[in-house]
Order: C-alpha cells, then structure tokens, then sequence
C-alpha cells in the first residue's frame, strides 16, 4: 500500500518551507492522539529537502476549536517528527545520516543520534549527535564520548559548488 499526502507548511525540514509530501508503504491514523505513524520506506520531501527512514511518527499540535481530523481532511500543525531506522536527510548543501532523527517545530530544530555522519561536498564529520537548525542555518556535531571525527579536503574548497 502506498500512502502520500501534503502536510501543512509550518513545519520545516527545508528553508524553503511549503507543502510536505510524503509517502511509505504503510499509514497509520491515531486520531484521538493526534498522531500519523508512517511505516516501511518513508520518504519525506519539502522543498529542496528529502528525510528516508523505516519509520517517521508526526505528532501534531492540538487545533483550535478541538476538531480531529483524518488522514484526508487536516490534522492541524505539526508539531514534532521522530525518525527511526536508518535516517538519511538530505539537501543540496548537505547530507546526513543517523539512526535516529527528531524533528521538533518549536525550536525548528532536527537531531540526529546513532553513528551520524554529516557529508558537505568531499567533506566528512562523525559523531554520535548532530543538531541541525533549519531556520539559523546552524549546525552542531557532538561526538558523545567527547569526540568527533572530521575529513576536511580542501581542494575542494575552489569557490564552486559541488
């Protein structure tokens, strides 16, 4: 089965914001927790940017007036994104991948954790967290036991865009 809908655009794993689509194999509707548990393939896009994982349960904030919705009518906004299982996310100037990945839309924040790699062109940074804040453009990468690892390759640093 396969399962694809837009999601409000407050949420954001792009800058750009806009529509989220999404799709996976299989689409659980948990209306009374407001809850959407996406499993088998998710793939995630907005934008210029793509999140895979195995599995991606959205949580989504409680809407005024008090109405449930459905998978086909609107739930609301989002209000968080966790991530699991083999988590890529993907934009033009970056990728990263982890075992775990939570998107929270207050702080407009996602955290990965589990064996992260974070790949900017030819170069590579390791480590156990990444903090990636969408709207700042900030990204932190902690290594968990105090350190992380990182190839800089700075030939490729000629001014142009890989």
């Amino acid at each position: 089965m396969f399962a694809a809908f837009a999601a409000p655009a407050h949420a954001q794993i792009s800058s750009e914001g806009g529509p989220i689509y999404i799709n996976s194999d299989r689409t659980e509707s948990l209306e009374r927790e407001r809850k959407v548990l996406l499993i088998g393939n998710v793939d995630i896009q907005q934008g210029d940017a793509r999140l895979r994982a195995n599995q991606v349960t959205m949580v989504f904030a409680s809407k005024e007036g008090g109405g449930a919705g459905t998978v086909g009518g609107s739930f609301g906004q989002i209000e968080s994104m966790t991530a699991e299982g083999d988590v890529f996310y993907v934009t033009p100037e970056l990728k990263a991948k982890g075992e775990r990945g939570v998107y929270v839309a207050a702080t407009d924040t996602i955290t990965m954790t589990g064996n992260v790699a974070l790949m900017r062109g030819r170069d590579v940074a390791e480590g156990e967290v990444l903090k990636l804040e969408i709207t700042n453009r900030r990204t932190t990468l902690d290594g968990g036991d105090g350190r992380t690892r990182m190839m800089i390759d700075p030939d490729s640093q000629n001014g142009t865009n890989d």
